[in-house]
């Protein structure tokens, strides 16, 4: 049966409608340029290890996608870190620019994109951070002891979180961390050795 190169599951499709209802369009094009430039920099990072993109699907984790090729470990952490680093270039250039014109567009996409890229550099799975960290633990400690400290590492930072946003809730600052928490927390895997080391959201 030939392999379906897209796939969006009923998660991302209700997250999708959900979005579409509480923000207007100048919000939606503030959040989704990051998002987009975010899954060009691991695109273009991919193409030019000679790594091959098989496969994109669209679930609560987010857009992920799925790639094969022969590289070393350092060029697969690269392509993990290459979506958070492009990021991290527009969130700046597009701070400038929004500045320089007084565009609110511009500068509202630039914090959105600065907070999707540092989160994103969590060392925790599924984040692009988690898969680096997956990686450097599988080297330095092989792939059992690495899979439990990895396993370890993102179950108490997810719950530091939960608690830090749980306080700002609390504080009347919002909730966004807070359910950004729960959802590290729920995306936790049971066994990070089943996580496919080839897949980056």
């Amino acid at each position: 049966m030939k392999q379906q190169h897209f796939a969006i599951s009923a998660g991302a499709i209700l997250l999708g409608a959900l979005l579409y209802s509480a923000m207007n369009y100048t919000e939606l094009a503030a959040l989704l340029t990051p998002v987009i430039v975010h899954e060009l920099g691991h695109i273009v990072t991919l193409r030019l290890y000679g790594l091959r993109i098989r496969r994109f699907s669209a679930d609560l984790r987010g857009l992920c996608m799925e790639y094969s090729g022969l590289c070393t470990p350092l060029a697969h952490a690269v392509s993990a870190l290459a979506g958070p680093a492009a990021g991290l270039a527009y969130a700046f250039a597009a701070s400038y620019f929004g500045r320089r014109t007084g565009n609110g567009v511009l500068t509202l996409s630039a914090g959105i994109s600065l907070l999707l890229s540092l989160f994103n550099l969590l060392p925790v799975l599924p984040l692009d951070g988690g898969r680096v960290f997956v990686l450097a633990a599988d080297e330095l400690f092989g792939g059992r002891k690495g899979d439990r400290l990895t396993r370890t590492v993102g179950l108490v930072l997810s719950t530091v979180l939960l608690m830090a946003g749980t306080w700002l809730m609390w504080k009347g600052k919002g909730a966004a961390l807070a359910l950004a928490a729960i959802w590290l927390l729920a995306a936790q895997p049971d066994n990070a050795a089943l996580v496919k080391r080839r897949e980056l959201l």
